[in-house]
This record gives structure tokens, sequence and C-alpha cells, in this order.
């Protein structure tokens, strides 16, 4: 019956998560196929790490001996930063670092979860939160687990909560069958306005992926070269989110307060004041957010 089962959803949002769900381990499919082929076809660019642990990412057993179900978390976070000169910093980054802050509220879930496992006669809890730190592919496990589908431009879509959440997973040795089953979607894909492609800078959209070697954010965050001079980034100093706010499925929602601490000090930031910023006060004014992910030398050499 219902009410003997687990209210995952109801747990997720005690903690702050807007939605959550569960997923029973199996495999992956079409997601496993295609992900083979990008990069196949190079769509990772530098980010050689998405080449390794292949195994782990079909299967979340192996990141987590014994595991059963990958329990899915969405937290919100809000609209990115432009300052007077048009210098871009994008929505995740507007407060701190968002591995740790997930990561904190995953644990207060596990140990709710350890409780109810407890009240119910279940093998004692076991798992591993994760927040976009190892090979599990978060946004196909919350879509599995309900919480939304796989857009065109790559992010999971919410039919409620928009785009703007990044995913908490905990993989763990309950079965999935003993959390109530998330409502099921009343949509089934994004639809074929293609605006994200049309409004992406660089065409880095197609084929529903994104081409991390044509893509702002993979050159402003995650690339250790220097920018391509002749990228096209419309001011973007950190990520970009043009395919993010061209969405019709875009929300607004209120966001963690972690994610905004930043925010009114980026909005403030031009070009010229991140090149004149020194590592110091670097460290001390945003030593916790994510754009220690970039670092300060990046993104000067993105402010030039």
């Amino acid at each position: 019956m219902t009410n003997s089962l687990i209210d995952i959803r109801r747990i997720g949002r005690e903690n702050g998560f807007v939605d959550s769900g569960a997923a029973k381990i199996a495999s992956l499919g079409d997601y496993c196929t295609f992900f083979e082929k990008y990069l196949a076809d190079g769509c990772q660019a530098g980010m050689t790490y998405l080449e390794r642990n292949l195994d782990k990412r079909e299967d979340p057993a192996k990141l987590v001996p014994g595991a059963q179900s990958v329990l899915c978390f969405l937290a919100p976070y809000g609209p990115g930063s432009q300052a007077p000169d048009g210098s871009r910093i994008c929505g995740f980054a507007q407060g701190d670092d968002y591995h740790k802050v997930i990561k904190d509220r995953l644990y207060a879930v596990m140990a709710h979860l350890a409780d109810e496992a407890a009240a119910r006669g279940l093998p004692a809890f076991s798992g591993r939160p994760f927040t976009d730190s190892a090979p599990l592919a978060e946004r196909a496990w919350a879509a599995r687990a309900g919480l939304g589908l796989i857009g065109r431009n790559g992010f999971l879509i919410s039919p409620e909560y928009g785009l703007r959440t990044l995913i908490g997973a905990i993989v763990c040795n309950l079965p999935a069958e003993i959390f109530i089953p998330h409502p099921p979607l009343k949509v089934s894909s994004c639809g074929d306005c293609g605006r994200c492609e049309k409004a992406c800078p660089t065409g880095a959209l197609e084929n529903r992926r994104v081409d991390a070697r044509k893509c702002v954010s993979y050159h402003t965050v995650e690339s250790h070269d220097a920018l391509p001079r002749d990228l096209n980034r419309e001011g973007s100093l950190f990520g970009c989110d043009r395919c993010l706010e061209a969405c019709p499925w875009n929300r607004d929602i209120e966001p963690w307060p972690e994610f905004r601490s930043h925010h009114e000090q980026l909005a403030r930031m031009t070009a010229d004041d991140w090149n004149h910023l020194d590592e110091a006060a670097f460290d001390e004014a945003f030593g916790t957010s994510s754009l220690t992910r970039a670092g300060l030398s990046k993104i000067k050499d993105n402010a030039r």
C-alpha cells in the first residue's frame, strides 16, 4: 500500500529540493548508445575524463556495490548576472560551489532514509551521494526517475520547475519499489521549436547534443586551453546560459540562498575589474564559489 512506501518527494522537499524521485538500476539502453556515439564523434573536446569508467557510467552498482536504485533530487538556482559592460557569469556560479552545497543536503537525506529503513524493518541503509563528480549519468537517471525529460539543448527539463535545477543523486541499496512512484509527466518531449539551437551563439547545438568543441560554456569553464579569439561568446566570462534562457520551458523558481551569495558582487564585476583582481582578492571574494573551477587566470583570459 502507498502509506507503507517511502515518500521520497516529501523527504526531498524537507531538505529544500524542489522535486525528487527513484529509479531502479537497469540498463540505460539508448542513452549509452547516444553517449558512445557522442564520444566517438569527438564532441567531448578536451574533457577526456568522460571517456573513462564507461562501465560505471552504464551500471551505477559498480560505483556502489549492492546498489539497487538511483535517487535523484533537483536543487533550484537562479539566473546569471550581467555587469554594466555586458560581462556575464552564468546562473549556477552566482553563489557557493554547488558540489558541496548539494552534497551536504544529500547527507541529511541519507540520514533520514536510514531512519525510514530501520522503521520499516528493511536492511540497513547504505549508499553514496553524488553531484556532477563521478561517472554517473545524472540527467538520464533523473529522467528515468520521472523528474523530467532531456531537451534538445541537453538540459534536464522539468515541466513544472524548468531548466534551472542542479541534480543531486544517491546510489543506494534500497529497491526503487519501496518509494512512492513519481507522478507521470504530462509531456513526452521538449518540442520542436528549436529556440535553443537558434540562440546558441556558436552553433554548438545540433542533433540534440552539445558539441563542446563549439560550446561557450566549455571554453570558458572546462577547457585548459586559451580562449579561441574568434569564439562568439557575447560577453560570457564563465558559462553561457543562452540556450537555457531561450527555452520556452524555462521557469522562474526560488533559488537556494547559497546559490545567490555572490550575485550582487558579480553583477558589478566588469572585464576591467576582473583583470585588475589579484589571487588573494579572488580567493577572499569567490573562494567558495564555482568560479574556482576555472580560476582567476582563466577568467582574466576570458575577459580580454
